[in-house]
C-alpha cells in the first residue's frame, strides 16, 4: 500500500456541513487546489466522495483512507474538538508532522490544514502554532452555487491553493506502519466505553 489521496477531509458529521462541503467546499477546492497542481487531486471526504461500505470494519476502513492520505484538511469548529473521531485524525496527522519533521516553518501548512468555518475562540492553545485558513464568513449552508458567497469562498480557496499544492507535492514518502498505528487509535476509540462526545476538549503536544 501507499498513498491514495492527497487530501484527507476531516469533519464533525452534521448533514448541514456535509451538505456545504458537498456543494460548496469540496468542489472548489479540488478545482483550485488542481489548477495550482496540473492534475485533478485526490480526495478522500466520507460520505461524498467516498462511502464505507456495508459490512467493512469501518475503523479500520478509515484508519486505512487516513494513513494513505498525504495532506489531512481539518475542518475546524468548536464542535470538532469534541469529537473522539476528529481528534484521532488530527493526532494522527501531528503525530506523522513529528515523526517527519514537517513542520519547521511556522508560517507552511506542513501536514494539516486547519480551515476554520466556525469560531475560531475556543480552539486548543497547543494548535496555535499551526497557520490555519479562516473562511467562517462564508460557511453558509443556504448559499446558492452561483452567489457572492460562493464567488468569494472560491477567492478565498484560490489565494491558499498554492500552499495546499505545496503540502502535497511535499509530503514525505510513505511508511508501511502508518495504517497500522491508525487503525490502532480507531479501534480504541471505537471500543472505548463511554459516550462517543467527548467532553472537554483534548490537549495536543507538539513536542
Amino acid at each position: 500500500m501507499a498513498y491514495s489521496y492527497d487530501i484527507f477531509i476531516s469533519y464533525k458529521r452534521h448533514t448541514e456541513t456535509l451538505a456545504w462541503i458537498k456543494r460548496h467546499f469540496f468542489p472548489l477546492l479540488e478545482h483550485r487546489v488542481g489548477l495550482e497542481l496540473g492534475r485533478d487531486p485526490v480526495v478522500y471526504v466520507h460520505e461524498v466522495a467516498q462511502q464505507i461500505p456495508a459490512g467493512t470494519i469501518w475503523p479500520k476502513a478509515l484508519g486505512d483512507s487516513l494513513a494513505g492520505s498525504r495532506v489531512l484538511v481539518a475542518l475546524w469548529t468548536k464542535n470538532y474538538f469534541n469529537s473522539r473521531w476528529c481528534t484521532e485524525e488530527l493526532a494522527h496527522m501531528l503525530a506523522r508532522e513529528q515523526l517527519t519533521g514537517r513542520r519547521g516553518d511556522p508560517n507552511s501548512f506542513g501536514l494539516i490544514v486547519p480551515v476554520i468555518i466556525h469560531d475560531g475562540q475556543d480552539f486548543p492553545d497547543t494548535l496555535d502554532y499551526i497557520e490555519r485558513l479562516e473562511i467562517q464568513g462564508f460557511y453558509n449552508t443556504r448559499m446558492r452555487e452561483d452567489s457572492e458567497l460562493a464567488e468569494q469562498l472560491s477567492e478565498a480557496l484560490g489565494v491558499h491553493a498554492p500552499g495546499f499544492a505545496s503540502a502535497i507535492e511535499n509530503a514525505p514518502a510513505w511508511q508501511p506502519d502508518w495504517p497500522a498505528d491508525a487503525a490502532k487509535a480507531f479501534f480504541e476509540a471505537f471500543y472505548r466505553p463511554a459516550d462517543p462526545s467527548q467532553d472537554r476538549v483534548p490537549r495536543f503536544n507538539p513536542q
